[in-house]
């Protein structure tokens, strides 16, 4: 297995695996999510492909076949009444085609999303995670990621 570059002829590589990822949202926050839909996913990926401060970064195994992707986006926050300025390198989306996972694929995509920081001049790396991934947040605190803000929410009616 190893990890590169991707570019938009594998968009639609990078839309199967993200579909996975999609449901699962969905499935566990439907009030918050919506199905996936090809046509619209694919203008928002097309963007995303677009923007100079994103990149996407596939896991290719033997066979040549895209078993995982991580999608990043350079982040920088100027100094304002609040807070200093900063820059970072934002995990936005990672997937792991479920039959190839437990197998590293995850750890190695977000070793080369911290490689990819360094080579970019970005210290910092983050992301969020929703409370019902468990898999995920395992990897993360695997990588020694940890809980720098909460958001909390109140569905009181």
């Amino acid at each position: 297995m190893h990890i590169i570059k991707a570019n938009v002829n594998n968009l639609d590589d990078i839309m199967r695996l993200n579909r996975i990822v999609q449901d699962l949202h969905v499935r566990n926050e439907p009030d918050k999510f919506i199905p996936f839909d090809e046509v619209s996913v694919r203008e928002y990926l097309l963007d995303a492909f677009s923007n100079p401060a994103i990149t996407f970064l596939m896991a290719i195994d033997d066979d040549k076949q895209v078993v995982g992707y991580v999608m990043l986006h350079a982040q920088e926050r100027n100094k304002n009444a609040y807070s200093l300025p900063r820059q970072f390198l934002e995990l936005e989306q990672i997937a792991v085609d479920p039959h190839f996972r437990k197998r590293g694929i995850g750890s190695a995509l977000v070793e080369e999303a911290f490689a990819f920081a360094k080579s970019s001049g970005i210290s910092e790396l983050e992301l969020s995670v929703w409370q019902f991934n468990d898999e995920a947040q395992k990897l993360f605190h695997s990588k020694g990621f940890a809980p720098s803000w909460q958001r909390m929410r109140n569905t009181r009616k």
